[in-house]
């Protein structure tokens, strides 16, 4: 059963800075503020590489002609996304409603993912393959959305930055230094290690998007019940998944036993 810290107080909580804005009552995360790594880089710069990496996304999926244009399910996306980002917009201003964008994109590779600056890209592929259903779009886009309200991705920044620093520090001659945020996202992304040593960070990452993206869908007025059916699809295709491992999310039903819980604490 899928561990949750309790008896921790709101305020040490990243969550609480939501909860002055809304009635909504956030779930007690198993990710508390003290853990966190302290930002290096402004909101900005973190902003601007992470979009830039987005861009560079969409430039190969259109040059790889892979963008889906499929009408139906292009206008499903635009208003599930539309719906889901009022909600966050509600909870937490600083993301207004028109900040996002969802782009859909065959054989993405990675579900799906979410970027500073509002791009989001989904696996058309993998909405295809599991007969996705809106509420279940909706808590996909949500975790997505909460990745960025959370501020994941300038952690994973300064992570590297530490990690940077550190290494040159100990080389003869050579002095600890702060990385450019684009030299640090440039690291991450093009060593295994790297992303091995961020996984235990990346995992309690993907058990908060998912409390504070069930929250999300709550608000969203979404059937949570529905959207639930979507672990129970990623958990049939688990059972074959030998690599299963390497994820840094929890197994299907341990996520579903999570999302649950973050919802009825809103009751």
């Amino acid at each position: 059963m899928l561990a949750v810290r309790t008896g921790v107080p709101m305020k040490s909580l990243l969550a609480a800075a939501l909860l002055l804005c809304s009635s909504f009552c956030l779930a007690q995360f198993p990710y508390t503020a003290s853990e966190r790594l302290e930002a290096v880089y402004p909101d900005a710069e973190v902003s601007a590489v992470w979009h830039a990496l987005g861009a560079a996304y969409v430039r190969k999926a259109l040059d790889d002609k892979t963008l889906d244009r499929d009408p139906e399910l292009n206008a499903r996306i635009d208003a599930v996304t539309e719906r889901v980002a009022a909600a966050v917009a509600s909870i937490s201003p600083r993301f207004p409603a028109d900040y996002w964008r969802t782009i859909l994109v065959e054989g993405f590779g990675h579900g799906a993912t979410a970027f500073p600056g509002g791009t989001l890209i989904v696996d058309a592929k993998f909405v295809r393959r599991h007969q996705v259903t809106d509420e279940e779009l909706a808590l996909i886009i949500a975790h997505e959305m909460a990745h960025v309200v959370a501020g994941h991705a300038s952690e994973k920044l300064s992570f590297m930055a530490g990690l940077m620093g550190t290494n040159a520090g100990t080389n003869a001659g050579a002095k600890a230094h702060v990385p450019t945020a684009r030299a640090a996202l440039i690291a991450f992304f093009t060593s295994d290690g790297h992303v091995d040593a961020f996984r235990p960070i990346a995992v309690k990452q993907e058990r908060e998007a998912d409390s504070v993206g069930a929250v999300f869908l709550l608000k969203s007025g979404y059937d949570p019940q529905r959207a639930l059916l979507l672990f129970d699809k990623l958990a049939a295709q688990e059972a074959g998944n030998e690599m299963r491992s390497a994820d840094t999310h929890d197994p299907a039903a341990l996520r579903k036993q999570l999302v649950l819980r973050a919802i009825e604490a809103q009751f």
